[in-house]
Parts: structure tokens; sequence; C-alpha cells
């Protein structure tokens, strides 16, 4: 349950606009794969965090819109990792370059081949980096003044998280840290992951930054005995359903941002 109302700033993410905010969800039809796509700048130009998946696709575009920028506006797209739902809009953007892992790029060559078994890997990444410009990481490269990507296997072998320095540091981790749970515990909430290379990614993370933007869940502060969520979030489940209502709102979840306490 919640217990306070946090009253931090007006713009507590440093500059960066959540354009799609990640949701902690599954169904037993399997993970929906709504992650965080966060828009940064750099110098003059516009940067993406990870991209989103096909049925993200018209509200990223209605949110650019909103802003007043367009595809071809975004210089710089770095991909966290090649898992489906960070990756398939990357089409999107053509004039981008992009940026991954090393490691990731090995490791999705070794899924496309058969010797790795990663369903969450599609097919066609290929054909989303044929004619990219594509600039390969090793351990780490630095964009720009302040800004710093950093390759933390884990979840899968080339993990990227995104260190945004202004007078505080955001970590943007993709899926290094999926949600707050991940963040408080260190477990990762996916089969096969490493336990204890994931417990040293969130405690790096967690060291050098004062502001978390998960993948898989909304931005946070990791306070003593809880966690403080800086946005609120609204996430709807509707359906038709014979016969029901058409379009009927079958979830409706309202999350205030604020102080949560773990239970």
């Amino acid at each position: 349950m919640k217990l306070t109302h946090h009253n931090g700033d007006d713009n507590p993410l440093e500059g960066l606009k959540i354009l799609l905010p990640g949701v902690p969800v599954r169904s037993n039809r399997g993970w929906m794969g709504y992650c965080s796509v966060v828009l940064f700048p750099l110098k003059d130009e516009w940067g993406l965090f990870d991209t989103g998946h096909y049925s993200d696709r018209f509200l990223l575009m209605e949110v650019l819109k909103t802003l007043q920028i367009t595809p071809d506006d975004i210089r710089w797209v770095v991909l966290s990792h090649l898992h489906f739902d960070h990756v398939l809009n990357l089409s999107l953007f053509k004039n981008a370059t992009v940026f991954l892992a090393r490691a990731e790029l090995e490791y999705a060559e070794k899924v496309l081949e058969g010797s790795v078994e990663d369903p969450s890997i599609p097919e066609i990444w290929p054909e989303l980096l044929r004619n990219r410009d594509v600039q390969l990481i090793d351990r780490m490269v630095k964009l720009d003044h302040g800004v710093e990507l950093v390759n933390f296997p884990g979840h899968t072998p080339g993990c990227l998280a995104m260190f945004y320095e202004r007078l505080k540091t955001v970590a943007v981790c993709g899926d290094v840290i999926k949600n707050a749970w991940e963040a408080e515990t260190g477990v990762p909430g996916y089969p096969g992951v490493a336990t204890q290379q994931t417990r040293n990614n969130v405690k790096q993370i967690k060291e050098r930054s004062d502001i978390i933007i998960p993948g898989h869940d909304r931005p946070f502060q990791i306070c003593s005995g809880g966690v403080d969520y800086l946005t609120d979030l609204n996430w709807q489940v509707t359906g038709s359903f014979f016969p029901g209502n058409q379009n009927e709102v079958l979830i409706n979840l309202d999350l205030e941002k604020g102080y949560y306490p773990k239970q």
C-alpha cells in the first residue's frame, strides 16, 4: 500500500522522457513485453533507448507526434538487447546509428544457428540491422559528456544499461533491472538467468545511480524499506467476450507515484 506522495521536482528524470512506460505483467499466454522506451537528448540530436515491439508502434508514433519529433529526427538508437519486445520498431528509425553490445550480436548469431536456445530473439533480427550503421560495444562507450553505455551480462550476454549524468545520475537499465522487485531482491524474474550475476549487476547500478528506469516498470528511487516511484501509471485491459459487452474494461489499474513500503 502506498503511504506518502512523492514531492520531487517537476522534472525528476533530468530531461529524459519516457515515451512508453514499462509494465511488469505477463499472462498464461506468456510475456506481454511492454518495455520502457526512453527519449534522450545528445547535443542537438535525439536518441532513443529501446524501441518497443509491433503492438506498441501506433502509440509510439502518437507520442512522438505530440512532441513534434519525427522518426527521422532520431539519430541514435540504443538497443539494450535483441529480445523482440525491445527491437521490433527499429525499422521506423532509418537515419539512426544503432548501438549494440558485441556480445549480444554474437549471442544472437548462436541463437540463429541453433546452438543456443532463446525464443525471445526474433529470427528477423539480421534484417533489422542490415545496411545500418551499427556501432558495436565491447565493455563501455561514452556517447556524450555524462552519457555512457555499459555492458552488464546476465539477462543476456550483451545487455546494455545507460548512465545519464546531470545533477543526478539516471540509470536506464533495459532488462539488466526489469522491475522494482529485481532491484530490491537481486533475483531475476526470467528463467535461466544467473542469479549471482544479476545481484552483482543490481549492486553496481544502485551504487552508481540516483534514479532507475527499469526495463519493465516505472522509474523509481530505492529508499529504506521500499521504493519511491516517480511517475503514475494507468494500465487498462479491455476485451470483447461474446455475449458480454464489446470493449469491456476487464482491468483498470491506476497506480500513483510515491513511496511504497516493502510488504
